[in-house]
């Protein structure tokens, strides 16, 4: 019951959602097709009836008409086929994609993407999640809701059949013979009964064994990425042997937990195999006296086998797709843990956060490490427009997390911050380059703008970028293209075309050498002379840079002085 109520928390948003009606429509089609080849199962089994008492009789124009009937009974199963897998690939690209941009949208909503990384360690995989687990969640609810209503018709339309030719069936005792009401339904429903319970029983640790399966697998291919985005640290460390040894451990595991699984699925497999199987004789064992008797023709025994095997079929349902029923809990298992961290996870900031139109004013922050151990206390900071700010300290004491804390995103933070947060921008050590072309790339995170272009070009030029102007409109893996010195002054061009208010520098300049580092800072500072700048750098060249320097003189003491002279 867990398990259902999990699956209507993940599909009620979409059935509730502004594409409930053609949802619906698609919905209504799909059953209204599925419902049809159950009609078309339902004339076939009289058609066996008719056909096979013909051939009986040597009835060669029953035979011929039969034949006639049987081409048209496999137009209109074909024609029901092809329409029920249309509307529900219709249907199913709709949800997935309502879905998947839902999801996506709240992962990305308040940047619950990064807070997941910082507070939520366990959750592994999110990509795989989004972009795997929806489509799989989607399409086995369907293929299983939908079987499931295939079975229910099926059962109660073959089961007055069943029910009426259970009639037929005399059970001798004491030298009498006794007809016992729906004998064939009993038996269909204890065999379909006891074999869907042993299913379940061999199959209980299948749910558990998928989960982990598709868990492993998931961090193998993680791993493989990880090679492909460092390639060039990796060949400069020489750790192929390093990386291949991290790759054959997780494929071993995978590859363990894989062969469990196959395990149990070859047990479940012939155990399933043996028990549908046999299903088609047993009526035939039990009618078989009757009919060599002479009770009743070779379409009647054909009739009744095929729609004990359909009322069987029906009932044993569960047994059947096991498997995939397995498989779907482990999906759903997965996208509510992935929906729970979404929604647990602790979207606001401790550090109160304002909007002022100038200036960048920060009171009373205190920042500390997950261990508790204290970096700022009671902290404040004044900045007007034009002003810029030299954080100066040892690796390790917190400089980079002082800006994250000032602009939200470090959760060991309280206090306060002020600043024109729709025009701030940081410039990190590694910057980010979206996949697109080198336009895209440069006006990240808005949209290029094309009447820009020459500007665009001048601030290529003007930090030595001026090489890549014919490849604007390449479209490459920029982060693997470009080295990280020239990443870098991408990030600089990145600022000197948004012009932000509030520019933050997080060792943005680390891969440049003195005189590319001097000319982008004066860059900075002559284009964008009303913009804040707040840097992180141990290079002692960029003082000249600065008004101010904030900088450590013993643990957790830190004091500001002022530059006499700021270029």
């Amino acid at each position: 019951m867990q398990t259902l109520r999990n699956f209507w928390r993940l599909a009620r948003p979409f059935w509730a959602s502004e594409e409930k009606y053609p949802a619906l429509l698609l919905l209504c089609a799909t059953v209204l097709m599925t419902l049809c080849m159950v009609g078309i199962n339902i004339l076939t089994n009289f058609w066996n009836l008719h056909f096979y008492n013909a051939l009986q009789a040597l009835d060669y124009h029953g035979f011929l008409i039969g034949s006639l009937q049987f081409i048209l009974l496999q137009i209109g199963t074909a024609a029901f086929t092809v329409g029920a897998f249309h509307f529900q690939q219709k249907l199913t690209l709709r949800w997935r994609r309502w879905a998947t941009r839902n999801t996506v949208d709240q992962w990305l909503g308040s940047q619950r993407y990064h807070k997941l990384k910082l507070t939520e360690t366990d959750v592994d995989n999110p990509d795989q999640r989004i972009a795997e687990d929806i489509d799989l969640f989607i399409i086995k609810s369907l293929k299983l809701s939908l079987g499931l209503l295939t079975s229910v018709v099926s059962l109660f339309s073959f089961l007055h059949i069943l029910w009426q030719a259970s009639s037929l069936v005399s059970v001798p005792f004491n030298g009498e013979s006794f007809v016992i009401p729906g004998l064939l339904v009993w038996v269909a429903l204890v065999y379909a009964i006891v074999g869907t319970g042993v299913a379940f029983w061999l199959g209980r640790a299948l749910p558990g064994l998928n989960f982990m399966q598709q868990r492993r697998e998931a961090d193998f291919r993680f791993s493989l990425i990880r090679l492909r985005e460092n390639a060039d640290s990796v060949a400069q460390y020489r750790g192929e042997a390093a990386e291949k040894q991290r790759f054959d451990h997780r494929l071993e595991a995978a590859l363990q937990n894989f062969w469990a699984l196959v395990k149990k699925q070859k047990l479940i497999m012939g155990y399933s195999t043996l028990y549908l199987r046999s299903a088609t004789v047993i009526p035939m064992f039990i009618m078989a006296p009757q009919f060599f008797a002479g009770a009743f023709p070779l379409g009647r025994l054909t009739q009744i086998s095929a729609a004990f095997g359909e009322v069987h079929a029906a009932i044993a349902y569960l047994v059947e797709v096991f498997p995939e029923l397995s498989e779907w809990k482990s999906v759903i298992d997965r996208l509510i843990g992935f929906q729970d961290r979404l929604d647990t996870v602790d979207i606001d900031s401790k550090v109160r956060l304002g909007q002022q139109a100038s200036g960048l004013d920060v009171q009373n922050l205190d920042v500390w490490l997950p261990n508790g151990r204290q970096l700022f206390k009671g902290f404040n900071l004044s900045l007007k427009a034009g002003d810029s700010l030299l954080i100066s300290a040892p690796s390790g004491y917190g400089k980079s997390t002082l800006i994250r804390a000032i602009t939200g995103l470090w959760h060991h933070a309280c206090g306060s911050s002020r600043y024109d947060r729709e025009r701030a921008l940081t410039l990190s050590q590694k910057p980010y380059l979206p996949l697109g072309s080198l336009r895209e790339a440069l006006w990240y995170p808005h949209a290029p703008l094309g009447h820009e272009d020459a500007a665009l070009q001048r601030a290529m030029e003007q930090v030595g970028l001026q090489h890549l102007g014919e490849q604007l409109d390449m479209e490459r893996d920029w982060s693997q293209t470009l080295s990280v010195g020239e990443q870098q002054r991408c990030a600089f061009v990145r600022a000197l075309l948004t012009r932000p208010t509030v520019l933050f520098l997080d060792e943005s300049s680390s891969a440049l050498d003195s005189a590319n580092e001097a000319r982008c800072y004066q860059l900075l500072r002559q284009s964008l002379p009303e913009t804040i700048l707040v840097s992180v750098g141990h290079n002692a060249s960029l003082e000249g840079f600065h008004h101010k320097i904030l900088e450590l003189q013993s643990d957790q003491e830190w004091v500001q002085r002022n530059v006499k002279r700021a270029v």
